[in-house]
């Protein structure tokens, strides 16, 4: 378990990059065609710090002894923008952790939506998110649109 899940700032932006391009061979067909570019140009230490400056976004990091283990973020007001837990933390449930600590900032009414790896599709699966259409090619990445149920308002239920 991280021993703490917290917001991220701009400070983290250097280690959320590098995280993100050490994994970047699971979800980019190949890293080196021009189509790729523009899209692995959004994880540079500058795209991540001006998002993490963007009210539309929320980044939380995972942590343990001061090293990233794992960044969710959401693209409000319910799309999971992010989910990339380090190999090495891999199978500790971060990524579920992660995903527990955004959803209370889901807009409840709204189902959640991520374009998933095909590497990342079983473990959004048993998060409750289900393939709404086949594997697509964008921009030199494969991904699998999927879907959550919305979240009930717990407000609502407790009434």
């Amino acid at each position: 378990m991280p021993e703490l899940i917290r917001p991220a700032t701009p400070a983290d932006s250097e280690a959320i990059a590098a995280l993100i391009g050490s994994l970047t061979h699971y979800f980019v067909a190949d890293g080196s065609a021009p189509a790729a570019q523009p899209f692995l140009a959004t994880f540079s230490p500058a795209a991540i710090a001006g998002l993490l400056c963007d009210g539309d976004y929320l980044y939380l990091c995972a942590e343990e002894q001061g090293q990233l283990l794992g960044v969710v973020t959401l693209h409000r007001p319910a799309h999971l923008h992010h989910l990339f837990v380090a190999p090495a933390a891999h199978g500790r449930g971060i990524a579920r952790q992660l995903w527990q600590a955004l959803e209370s900032h889901l807009d409840p009414a709204m189902p959640g939506t991520v374009n998933s790896s095909e590497y990342a599709v079983p473990v959004y699966q048993r998060l409750g998110f289900t393939p709404t259409a086949e594997a697509q090619q964008r921009n030199g990445v494969r991904y699998v649109p999927m879907q959550h149920p919305p979240f009930p308002n717990p407000a609502a239920t407790s009434q």
